[in-house]
């Protein structure tokens, strides 16, 4: 009596998937370490008579005498790729320039800086903050200057790369209110590599800022505008040098400038970082820090610069 038709394919169908079940799971990587030092990685594949068969990849089967066999034991796993988030907590004492002449002198305080980065394949994003408790003669310390800033990049092609960034500063250390800059460019890698690497990026942007009640004051009596607003333009660049696994030095500058001729305006800021890790997780910085406002009314300084030295913790 013939099968049915149904009955031949269910058998067609099953028999397959009952003989993949039933096939033996491959053995694991072992490596194997000889007496004489070498070593061999591959699957054992059976042993007997004082001898390993051992399948090697490009070699194939390879018999190995038992004595002369000093280890076995498994391959380990592979590491597991690395996080595309960081974090990096900076706490720092700081030093800034005179801001003031003839009312308040160098100014001593302490800085917070908090960065979270996710990195990818293509570009990356960036939220900073940092916060400073500062004195200022005669008034006394508070936490009166503080910073939140928003970038990205995106890679183009291996040199090009489209990068942006919007932050937001209050500066009372300065008789700033707020400052607050959103700029784009298109960026070029003039140098790029594992050790070294500097971005060139002009671009166009948009600032706004506006003086504390002192410093609309100061403003009034100089004949200068309390405050700033209008379009921007001018060049964003980037170094990087890492010589050791442990040390690293980051340097940037944005010089720009606004297109109103109605309100001349520049602004500027030039930051250096030298790290050098102790561990993984824990390394010393300092850092350099000058920034440049033309809005600024006399007798307040255009120009402040700060020194940072503190902890980086890489979490």
């Amino acid at each position: 009596m013939r099968p049915s038709p149904l009955l031949s394919a269910f058998i067609l169908l099953v028999c397959p998937h009952r003989a993949a079940a039933q096939q033996p799971t491959p053995a694991p990587l072992e490596i194997i370490r000889l007496v004489g030092g070498s070593s061999l990685v591959g699957r054992v594949t059976g042993t007997g008579d004082s001898k390993v068969h051992l399948f090697v990849e490009g070699l194939g089967d390879v018999v190995i005498d038992s004595a002369a066999v000093a280890s076995r034991s498994p391959v380990p796993p592979p590491p597991s790729p690395p996080s595309p988030w960081s974090v990096t907590l900076t706490p720092s004492v700081t030093l800034i320039s005179t801001v003031v002449p003839d009312v308040s002198g160098s100014t001593f305080g302490a800085q917070m800086k908090l960065e979270v980065t996710r990195t990818g394949a293509r570009g990356s994003f960036t939220l900073a903050g940092n916060t400073s408790y500062l004195r200022v003669d005669p008034d006394p310390a508070a936490v009166n200057q503080w910073e939140l800033a928003i970038g990205g990049r995106r890679l183009l092609t291996p040199r090009w790369v489209l990068l942006g960034r919007t932050g937001v500063e209050v500066n009372h250390v300065q008789y700033l209110q707020y400052r607050s800059t959103t700029l784009a460019g298109l960026g070029y890698f003039v140098v790029q590599s594992d050790r070294v690497s500097l971005l060139l990026a002009p671009g166009l942007g948009y600032g706004k800022s506006e003086q504390t009640a002192e410093g609309r004051v100061l403003s009034f009596a100089a004949g200068v505008p309390p405050s700033v607003e209008g379009l921007m333009t001018g060049v964003h660049d980037v170094l990087t040098l890492q010589p050791t696994s442990m040390l690293s030095l980051k340097q940037d500058m944005h010089y720009f400038w606004g297109l109103s001729s109605d309100t001349p305006y520049r602004q500027a800021e030039f930051n250096a970082q030298l790290v050098g890790m102790v561990t993984t997780h824990l390394g010393l910085s300092i850092a350099f820090r000058g920034q440049y406002d033309s809005s600024m009314p006399p007798p307040v300084k255009r120009a402040l610069w700060s020194l940072m030295s503190g902890v980086e913790l890489k979490l």
